[in-house]
């Protein structure tokens, strides 16, 4: 069908759905939506089953009227039950019912009551694409429940849309962004040559622990973001549930909005049990890279400008830290950019082009088929340039790439001798 979200609204919200729908397709995010793609003369139930099972994602425009809506607490029930990712957006200050709350209670919503929405849409549009929205400016949750207001209003003046990429890309109809066409030849990878001082960011050094007295006050909220300006260190006790609850970004080093104990306990300082912990300041970073460690996957995220880490936690591994899922979670990050892919991450994921590949290509696996790195991992060097008009795919070093048309960016490899 060539749509990624179906958007489930009360029918007296037709207008506002409609909206959202050309919103999110203005962001890269193709919608089904009723009765605009309802089939003239076909069953209307059928084909909204048909809608539901044939997008990616379901998103949930929560109103009084979709509260009280049972052709929307089925669309809901059938999405469960197909397992789609719910995405429930409210659009007025409404609580759940109950009959809704059933399914969505463990779901994360967004709050786009408040003006300006497009900056909703934009959020809401690249964690269905599977990144967050960058926030250079200041700390914004993604998608939490039970955000304030007034932090709503200030994340969204902050966030903007980064890079599209949308998971299962050959299933939408979302183009790339426009690119200046390319007419040279394609130019040769770059030589073994070593590269200049690399600008990648460094993980915040080591830095004593404060002297200062930090008395526990308690039970930890979910985030330190809830107060950008709470001094740090700040003690406070994790709870068992609280350390399996929650979004992390980032290895050592974590965003600020990260959920505080699931953060603590990937970083090795809190059993699974819970326990105390004590959270330090550490600079902003332009990349966070995420990985599965004590039992807790983190994720990657770009470019933000408050982290923290924690006391008693092992210090960074030294060398190259490991290379994100893709670059284009910070398309301004500057290049020649140093890091390690493990081996999981050679050949994981999904590749356009060849030689010089689409900006949003996975990392490692477009490293492993341009043969800048063996099937094993290892440290690779990738550059930007710019983009193409066509991107050709082909079979090599074990990884299959694919075709793609036009794209904003691309990438190229330091090639070097094993």
């Amino acid at each position: 069908m060539g749509k990624t979200a179906f958007i489930s609204h009360a029918s007296e919200d037709a207008d506002r759905a409609m909206d959202v729908c050309m919103a999110l397709e203005q962001h890269g995010v193709p919608c089904w939506i009723a009765p605009r793609d309802v089939t003239p003369g076909n069953d209307y139930a059928s084909e909204i089953l048909d809608g539901i099972a044939g997008c990616r994602v379901f998103v949930l425009l929560l109103s009084r009227e979709a509260n009280d809506s049972g052709f929307v607490r089925r669309e809901v029930e059938r999405a469960v039950s197909k397992n789609k990712p719910i995405y429930p957006v409210r659009l007025e200050n409404v609580t759940p019912s109950k009959a809704l709350e059933l399914f969505i209670s463990s779901a994360h919503w967004i709050d786009a009551w408040d003006t300006p929405r497009d900056a909703h849409w934009q959020r809401l549009a690249a964690v269905i694409r599977g990144e967050r929205a960058r926030a250079p400016n200041s700390p914004a949750p993604v998608l939490q429940r039970n955000i304030s207001r007034a932090f709503i209003g200030l994340a969204a003046l902050a966030l903007i849309g980064g890079v599209s990429w949308w998971f299962g890309r050959e299933g939408d109809t979302a183009t790339a962004p426009p690119a200046t066409p390319v007419s040279t030849p394609p130019s040769s990878p770059p030589t073994a040559t070593p590269p200049p001082a690399l600008p990648a960011p460094a993980v915040a050094p080591a830095m004593p622990v404060s002297t200062a007295p930090v008395a526990s006050t308690g039970p930890c909220p979910q985030r330190l973001s809830v107060n950008p300006d709470l001094p740090l260190p700040f003690s406070c006790v994790c709870s068992g549930d609280a350390v399996r609850d929650g979004t992390v970004w980032g290895t050592d080093v974590y965003t600020r909005d990260s959920a505080l104990c699931a953060a603590a306990a990937h970083a090795g300082v809190v059993g699974r049990e819970g326990g105390e912990i004590t959270a330090l300041e550490a600079p902003g970073r332009d990349i966070y890279i995420g990985t599965a460690r004590n039992g807790i996957t983190s994720n990657d995220y770009g470019m933000y400008r408050q982290s923290l880490r924690f006391d008693g936690a092992p210090p960074p591994a030294d060398g190259p830290e490991l290379c994100p899922q893709r670059l284009s979670i910070n398309p301004e990050l500057p290049t020649p950019y140093t890091c390690r892919c493990s081996a999981e991450a050679v050949g994981a994921g999904t590749v356009w082009g060849t030689d010089a590949y689409t900006g949003d290509s996975n990392l490692c696996s477009a490293a492993a088929h341009a043969g800048a790195v063996r099937r094993d991992g290892g440290v690779i060097t990738v550059y930007r340039e710019a983009g193409r008009d066509l991107y050709v795919g082909s079979a090599r070093n074990g990884v299959t790439s694919n075709d793609y048309g036009r794209y904003a960016n691309s990438l190229r490899f330091l090639i070097r001798a094993f």
